[in-house]
């Protein structure tokens, strides 16, 4: 192998290290563009070196590559050894530029179609024991390959491998998927001590109803999460919304409630340069910002190949960094620049504690559940709560029952459609320790809330949508807008009445139990905000805001312009506030920095472009504890 002047990462905390200093990966997915999926059999080693050196010279760090299984095993059994070869020469070249690799092993999956090793006969990936040892062995065979490259960063097991049998893969349970990662996580150990290992699917990781999902990835070090606007159940009205330089970071969070989240394909289809330049800037900040490790935009260069895939999907020939000719395009100004902050400025930054937490119920369902199921999906909601708590500006993260949930001094759980008497008796307990609880329902039997923990029933329901048409707290009016179908009606049981609805039943009630508080929103709040254009209707982030200060919840970096992101990160003492513009317009907007004891501080006028990103750096007094605080009862104001 060559010499690289960067070694293998290793995973402290959960925070990637390299040569013991904290590492944020700068990566690009790449196929030549030339040759496009056929590079292996069609090999131009000098290409692909003047490809690596160019990456280098942009800033990029990581280069994440696709290793065709039907190429390096064309017979059942027999790996191609020119194929390892060029394997070897790869990850050379990408060394001798000081470029980590991030192989995807077992790649079968390519831009909507299938690049199948012909001797697999439809045979099932995960059930078939003799399959699943031909995969064991493969992976094994790459890792012993490339063991002793000192720049292989992860090994991806797969690319959006549950596409290859979307009904095979959906079957499985979280047992049965967790099994296949720990076989070929395993075999890549095996071979290689010193691998880290991920797998790496689209949204439906976080969004979709199958088990590869980060709550089940304990044999993996890192999950790979990819997202686009364009594929979204979230009505994101352009590439240009607000909501779309949203999603990623999104993903992030919610990922990062379970391993480490390596953004591994992130981009923008359907919009003009410009649009992509400035959805690449905001989207790859706030995935940092939100705690990514590292993101890898797709892809490296526009192809001149019009094969498979590209035949069929022409589309996908013109979504690189460089145009075909060479040309840069503007997002890669936008990616250098972001390449030389988080090497640079932002080295080492990482996120704040949240006093902010989302509970998001994990379903344990049992052989389905029919006619039982709440209609619906639970998508949207935690979406929804991630944008208002955004635009609230209020450091936050997911959590689960298994969680630490008394490190958050409120925890919000989202338009719930179904609660599990196991979630229920945990969030008591939080409340009871001290914690502050939003619970909006989401359905009229599951979602509805214990008389112990909540001091409501469930009354009836009705049809009548607009005798709940909307509730007006804190002096912000919160307009709903019900899905047809029963909208309950409640009634306090020990709750106080904090907001009515035109009936005289309660919208909104507080519940003293223990030390703490529990509040109950009868409306999907969250869930009714997934519409083209709803979040720009009202407030919404008020209620949210309202909440966190009656909590004694100070938000460290605010800004007057719900558009506005601010998310305060560490470096010891130091902290930086990273301040992202999602809107499409540009805005004036005031920031104001604020002290751990609520006393105001600084404040600064911001003209930001469209997508715009500022960088604010200071020094905190504060122990690093404060920021996710969780007063005393009697330190909060009712």
């Amino acid at each position: 192998m060559g010499t690289v002047n960067r070694g293998r990462v290793t995973l402290v905390d959960g925070v990637p290290h390299r040569d013991g200093r904290p590492f944020v990966s700068v990566g690009v997915n790449y196929h030549p563009s030339t040759t496009g999926c056929d590079y292996w059999r069609e090999w131009d080693g000098a290409r692909i070196d003047d490809d690596f050196r160019r990456m280098a010279a942009a800033g990029v760090d990581t280069v994440r590559f696709f290793v065709f299984w039907a190429d390096f095993e064309p017979e059942e059994g027999v790996h191609d050894p020119v194929m390892t070869d060029r394997l070897r020469e790869l990850a050379n070249a990408a060394a001798r530029h000081g470029l980590s690799c991030l192989p995807s092993l077992l790649t079968i999956w390519m831009n909507g179609q299938r690049f199948d090793p012909p001797w697999r006969d439809g045979r099932d990936l995960w059930r078939d024991p003799d399959l699943v040892e031909r995969q064991r062995a493969f992976v094994h065979h790459l890792a012993t390959a490339l063991r002793d490259a000192p720049n292989i960063l992860a090994y991806d097991l797969g690319d959006e491998i549950i596409h290859v049998d979307s009904a095979s893969s959906a079957a499985l349970d979280a047992d049965e998927a967790g099994a296949w990662w720990g076989t070929l996580a395993a075999a890549i150990r095996a071979a290689d001590p010193a691998a880290l290992v991920l797998q790496a699917n689209e949204a439906s990781a976080i969004l979709g109803g199958h088990a590869f999902r980060p709550e089940h990835a304990r044999p993996l070090d890192l999950v790979g999460l990819h997202g686009f606007p364009v594929w979204t159940p979230f009505h994101i009205e352009s590439v240009a919304a607000r909501k779309a330089t949203a999603f990623v970071p999104y993903l992030v969070r919610r990922g990062s409630a379970h391993r480490p989240v390596y953004v591994d394909e992130l981009g923008s289809y359907g919009c003009d340069e410009a649009t992509a330049a400035g959805y690449l800037r905001a989207a790859v900040h706030s995935a940092f910002a939100a705690g990514a490790v590292g993101t890898a935009v797709w892809c490296w260069q526009d192809f001149t190949t019009d094969r498979k895939p590209y035949a069929l999907r022409p589309n996908e020939r013109r979504v690189g960094l460089l145009a075909a000719d060479g040309r840069e395009k503007p997002a890669l100004a936008e990616y250098k620049a972001f390449a030389r902050r988080v090497s640079g400025e932002l080295a080492g930054f990482r996120p704040l504690p949240a006093p902010v937490g989302v509970f998001v119920p994990e379903q344990d369902s049992e052989d389905g559940a029919g006619y039982l199921t709440p209609s619906g999906s639970d998508a949207p909601a935690p979406f929804y709560a991630h944008l208002l708590l955004q635009q609230a500006h209020l450091p936050y993260a997911f959590t689960h029952r298994d969680a630490e949930l008394e490190c958050h001094a409120l925890l919000i759980c989202p338009s719930v459609r179904q609660l599990s008497l196991p979630d229920r008796l945990r969030l008591e307990r939080y409340v009871t320790s001290g914690g502050v609880l939003l619970y909006s329902t989401g359905s009229l039997l599951d979602g509805a809330g214990d008389e112990e923990l909540f001091g409501i029933r469930v009354r009836d329901f009705t049809l009548a949508a607009g005798t709940h048409a909307g509730f007006t707290w804190a002096g912000e009016h919160y307009p709903l807008h019900w899905d047809p179908g029963p909208v309950p009606v409640i009634e306090a049981a020990g709750a106080e009445v904090l907001a009515a609805f035109a009936d005289g039943s309660p919208a909104l009630t507080r519940h003293r139990l223990g030390e703490g508080t529990a509040h109950y929103l009868n409306a999907p709040l969250e869930a009714q905000l997934n519409a083209p254009y709803r979040l720009q209707e009202a407030a919404w982030h008020r209620l949210y805001a309202a909440l966190a200060e009656a909590a004694g919840i100070r938000a460290p970096l605010t800004a007057d312009d719900p558009a506005v992101e601010t998310t305060v990160l560490r470096r010891g003492a130091e902290r930086c506030g990273v301040v992202i513009n999602h809107a499409p317009e540009p805005v004036r907007t005031t920031v104001r920095r604020r002290s751990p004891d609520g006393t105001p501080q600084a404040t600064e006028e911001l003209r930001l472009e469209p997508k715009g990103v500022r960088l604010l750096f200071w020094r905190d007094g504060a122990t690093e504890q404060d920021p996710g605080h969780r007063p005393r009862p009697e330190e909060r104001r009712s």
